[in-house]
């Protein structure tokens, strides 16, 4: 009963690799194979266990999984396409089963699959060393049997491992990228004038600075005391609030916008410097989290489970915790009911309230994910954990000096809450108009589900869609379309649609790109955001539902659906 308890956690929770089930699945595996010696009429029996877990089990599994890892040195997690190719290359069975083992498995199909492999790999190593100790005796019958019995199991091993690659790289297939790299193409063919809009530009580092310079003013000059020995109070805070709610908000949020620029660039001698001040300037690790490789798989896997923005940062603003039903699809189909605390905090002030603790939180959240992570995998996570750490010292030192330049305590307090607040305010903070770009860039706008209640936000092509692919009538990311003067004080961040279409066309050029192919960007041709109240107020409304980031919900239940409806079973023969 402890060893099917331990692969049912594996094969169940979501949150952990199977490599910690290896020896359980073998222990399952050689007590079958015990059981059924003297049985000649033996099939290999599927693992199958119910998908319905606990909390405290989920935590188990987790726990357990870091253990083993720990204990036997294993890297968690290894490339799909690593053990693709050893599939394909006809590899040895070791080499298979250990690249399963280490393989993280994000589908529940495919993890019953991956350990209907392990078990079937311990069953063939065990037969194959049986039939080597038979064949010592030549005892020509029971070698026969033996042999069958490994063929058998070599036969469901094989297919179990290919089923489940098959299945985990249908649903990880980057639907989202190749469909904007085919609106790329489609684009450069039409407007080949587009290609001389690529390069660098001085505007980003010079706004880094800028900016800089105008939070320091801000704090220094605007919020500096009359009376240096007035103590900090209630009015002190709501004035460093009031310019941290209008002019600090926007400079945060540009801090944010460079260094998402910025880590698009080549020169990376003068971006990262200049990204790195400006993001000292918050209380957020943009640095860290842009110039450390996420973004970049951000690009390339958006939509799938590989996509790191999503399930570091953009799952807060999805679905509120309330909002229990799994984005890989495992779970309910029928939502339950809600209790009086859940449904208080679905209503718009309980989105008002969930914004506003996920803005004050991120970036302890962000620091508790990261250690948790390099405990986990120290080589996978060991450079952003050094530039945290880097940015860290250097948001201490900004802070520090700036603190030192103020005319008393009272002023000290009141600069560091004007940049805090500003840095929360920079992504929802009392649902602060900044936070619609991270409602917008990835929304999944579709006609093919009328049921949404974030479609009020989205307008439709005005005059028709544009002649670029297709993808199952969604679009899995937008543009704002309405006021200019918003596009330049987000830095040109709302026009995400151009910017994912062309991440080396720099943001002070993106303009000229949406006016070189209308009909490619214009509202009358593409799903786009008119106005950000509107999309602000649907998603406060949204009860159940916030919003299915990059489309992904909706595409890898199509894809778990194209893969489930191919032949996974198979029977040994007896």
């Amino acid at each position: 009963r402890g060893v099917s308890e331990v692969v049912r956690f594996g094969l169940t929770s979501r949150a952990c690799s199977p490599s910690h089930i290896a020896s359980a699945a073998a222990a399952l595996a050689a007590q079958r194979l015990a059981g059924s010696a003297g049985n000649e009429n033996t099939r290999f029996h599927d693992i199958s266990f119910t998908h319905k877990q606990e909390e405290s089990s989920h935590r188990t599994a987790h726990r357990q999984a870091r253990e083993h890892a720990r204990a036997r040195g294993l890297r968690m997690g290894v490339a799909l396409e690593e053990l693709n190719a050893a599939v394909a290359a006809r590899a040895s069975a070791d080499r298979v089963l250990e690249l399963v083992r280490k393989q993280h498995w994000c589908v529940p199909e495919a993890r019953l699959l991956a350990g209907r492999a392990l078990s079937a790999g311990a069953l063939l190593k065990a037969w194959d060393a049986r039939v080597a100790e038979v064949a010592s005796t030549g005892a020509a019958d029971e070698l026969a049997t033996a042999a069958k019995r490994r063929d058998a199991a070599k036969r469901v091993f094989d297919k179990a491992v290919s089923d489940a690659v098959s299945l985990e790289a249908e649903v990880r297939r980057p639907a989202v990228a190749t469909w904007h790299s085919r609106r790329r193409a489609a684009i450069l063919k039409a407007h080949p004038e587009v290609a001389k809009l690529y390069g660098e530009t001085w505007a980003s580092p010079g706004a880094c600075l800028a900016l800089c310079a105008l939070q320091a003013f801000v704090a220094l000059r605007c919020l500096a005391p009359r009376d240096a020995e007035k103590p900090f109070d209630a009015y002190y805070l709501l004035r460093a609030a009031a310019w941290a709610l209008t002019v600090g908000a926007n400079a945060a949020f540009g801090a944010q916008a460079l260094n998402h620029e910025l880590s698009h660039a080549k020169t990376r001698w003068l971006a990262a410097p200049c990204a790195l001040v400006a993001s000292a300037m918050t209380t957020f690790p943009w640095f860290s989290y842009y110039f450390a490789g996420g973004h970049e798989r951000h690009h390339l896997h958006v939509g799938t489970p590989r996509d790191a923005d999503a399930d570091a940062l953009f799952w807060l603003w999805e679905r509120q915790p309330v909002h229990r039903a799994d984005v890989w699809g495992a779970g309910p189909k029928e939502p339950r009911p809600l209790t009086t605390l859940q449904r208080l905090g679905d209503s718009a002030a309980g989105g008002v309230a969930w914004a506003s603790t996920v803005a004050a939180a991120l970036p302890v959240a962000y620091a508790y994910s990261l250690l948790s992570c390099l405990k986990d995998d120290w080589n996978a996570n060991k450079k952003e954990t050094s530039f945290w750490l880097l940015e860290s010292s250097a948001s201490f030192l900004v802070f520090r000096a700036l603190t030192r330049c103020c005319d008393g305590r009272a002023h000290a307090i009141a600069a560091v809450a004007y940049l805090a607040i500003s840095a929360a305010a920079s992504v929802g903070f009392l649902c602060h108009p900044c936070i619609g770009f991270w409602l917008m860039q990835h929304a999944c706008a579709t006609d093919a589900d009328g049921d949404s209640r974030m479609a009020p936000a989205y307008s439709g092509p005005l005059v028709g869609p544009a002649s670029t692919p297709k993808l199952d009538r969604l679009q899995p990311t937008l543009s704002y379309c309405g006021s200019d003067l918003w596009h330049w004080l987000t830095f040109q961040e709302l026009r995400h649609l151009e910017h994912h279409d062309f991440p080396r066309i720099p943001w002070v050029r993106l303009p000229e790109l949406a006016r070189l192919a209308p009909e490619f960007y214009s509202a009358d041709h593409v799903y786009h955001v008119p106005s950000i109240a509107r999309l602000c107020g649907a998603w406060l409304g949204a009860t159940r539902e916030k919003f299915d980031f990059a489309c992904r919900r909706r595409l890898v239940a199509n894809a778990r659906g194209r893969a489930v409806a191919q032949p996974l079973r198979y029977a040994a023969p007896p």
